[in-house]
């Protein structure tokens, strides 16, 4: 498991990418909580009678990039946020392509007193004692935020 920061003369343009562009389409939505004057939480699971077709969908929840323009204009529409929480879920179709024994890996983001924090986490298919899903997932994170541009370090 990783726990990440973002530098924090980074944070300000890190929130107009996570909210304005695709970086993060990538990811399912497991949950949002955004706290403003009051809070608000979102539940990622699509309802069963709105779920798409798509064959690629098979976890029910539903992407960044279909949920990205509500949670935009929530925070757009309120005061800026205390506190904002989103736990992203990698696509189910490609987490065993990071490892074969990954039955869900999350990427957990919170954002509180003007910093941007990461965990990461990782359920397997079936118990093992060995970390090799872990590091594997953690090490798929460090490269995605690279590629990104996005600078982080291990948080203390």
């Amino acid at each position: 498991m990783l726990a990440l920061e973002l530098d924090k003369s980074t944070v300000k343009a890190f929130m107009a990418q996570l909210l304005r562009e695709n970086v993060f389409n990538s990811f399912e939505v497991r949950s949002v909580e955004i706290e403003t004057g009051t809070r608000l939480s979102i539940d990622g699971r699509h309802e069963q009678e709105q779920a798409p077709e798509a064959e690629d969908i098979k976890t029910g929840y539903t992407t960044w990039e279909s949920l990205r323009p509500l949670v935009y204009a929530i925070i757009k529409a309120s005061p800026k946020p205390k506190c904002m929480k989103i736990v992203f879920s990698y696509m189910a179709n490609g987490a065993t392509e990071i490892h074969s024994n990954a039955a869900a890996l999350f990427l957990n983001l919170t954002y509180e007193n003007d910093a941007v924090y990461f965990t990461t986490g990782t359920a397997q298919k079936e118990f093992l004692f060995e970390k090799s899903l872990d590091t594997s997932w953690d090490e798929w994170v460090r490269n995605f935020f690279a590629q990104a541009g996005l600078v982080v370090g291990d948080r203390e």
